[in-house]
């Protein structure tokens, strides 16, 4: 999901899929597929046996595909015919297979997942509800990502020069270049992660295990991702800085969404491959500490990407324009840090490892 965070976290990214008459638009667009697969379960619901998890996640991933190349098309305003024809085979295979096919069942698990472990609302046991909820939300989710990733490369072959663009090659480039400092923040998750479950599992003794359990490490793994993020955004600092400079109400809320919200995403879709895909005991700790360690280690190492190129966009622009200043988690650093009022235009710098360097610039 880290096309997700980066459309939201990178501001210029952010800026150009929330402007009016684009959010407008994926308004009306992101209906259609909703309603389309309300109307596909009920057609298929007496044929095909969308009681098994592995019919339904089928199912769900190839009509999200479908969806995604349409939501794409209708992003970069042009019909799906032309996409097929100018679009390359990579990015056309990245959107079908992983922003419509993977993607969508990682949602339908994650609805499966939260239904059965907070709501007590089991697929396995009452089938009709939750897969017609799975089938729906993935469709409506996929579209609404494709249509905005399409609206991305439209502005893109219009002209606008992007820092960052929301299909995972820059966070390669980053594990290329910095992959030390990557390492120690996904391994202390990890490690964190890990010894938090189990602490927690042979300590606790009352009800709510299961959701007790998500909670805790949602918790541990938004620290870690916010503690990442602010690592990378501010590479020359000690991490006390940014948190005295920063308010208290724009760090809490940094830390509610995304660092907490999307930590127990991942800690849930996992849950749901275990429970109904590979019907593992979910007795057995084992199971339990890695995806605690996983979810955390995860989610440490996307804040630390995220910062990176909140960085790489701030020293690349040299200041943010008005359509920029509308990212609702920049201005006050802007304001703290003084990038917003000095008006400097520094030369764009790469951090490798740890150490400024000038000799090329940290683009996309």
């Amino acid at each position: 999901m880290v096309h997700r965070l980066a459309l939201r976290i990178i501001p210029q990214l952010n800026a150009v899929v929330t402007e009016r008459d684009v959010r407008r638009r994926k308004r009306w667009i992101m209906l259609a597929p909703g309603l389309v697969a309300f109307i596909l379960y009920r057609l298929l619901h007496d044929t095909l046996p969308l009681s098994n998890p592995f019919v339904l996640l089928t199912i769900g991933g190839t009509l999200s595909a479908i969806t995604a190349y349409w939501a794409y098309a209708m992003g970069r305003q042009a019909s799906v015919g032309t996409i097929f024809q100018t679009d390359g085979f990579r990015r056309l295979l990245w959107i079908g297979g992983w922003i419509g096919f993977v993607y969508g069942v990682h949602l339908s698990l994650l609805v499966l997942a939260l239904l059965a472990l907070f709501v007590d609302y089991h697929f396995l046991l009452h089938p009709d509800g939750p897969a017609m909820m799975a089938l729906i939300i993935s469709c409506t989710a996929v579209t609404r990502d494709a249509f905005e990733i399409g609206h991305v490369v439209r502005m893109e072959s219009d002209g606008m020069r992007l820092v960052t663009f929301p299909d995972g090659g820059s966070f390669r480039e980053l594990l290329r270049r910095d992959f030390l400092h990557v390492a120690r923040w996904v391994g202390a998750g990890l490690v964190a992660g890990g010894i938090v479950v189990t602490l927690y599992r042979l300590n606790w003794t009352g009800d709510g295990l299961e959701i007790g359990q998500a909670i805790f490490v949602s918790v541990l793994a938004a620290c870690f991702a916010h503690g990442a993020f602010l690592s990378a955004r501010y590479p020359f600092d000690d991490l006390s800085k940014p948190i005295k400079t920063l308010s208290l109400w724009n760090i809490c809320r940094f830390w509610v969404w995304p660092c907490f919200t999307f930590a127990l995403t991942y800690y849930l879709v996992q849950m749901g491959a275990l429970i109904f895909l590979f019907h593992f005991d979910r007795g057995l700790m084992f199971f339990h500490v890695i995806i605690g360690g996983v979810t955390a280690g995860a989610m440490a190492g996307y804040g630390y990407f995220l910062g990176s190129r909140v960085f790489v966009e701030f020293q690349t622009h040299g200041g943010l324009s008005e359509e920029l200043k509308r990212c609702p988690f920049v201005m006050e650093i802007l304001a703290k840090t003084g990038w917003a009022t000095s008006g400097q235009k520094t030369e764009p710098v790469a951090v490798v490892q740890g150490h400024p360097d000038h000799s090329r610039e940290m683009l996309s």
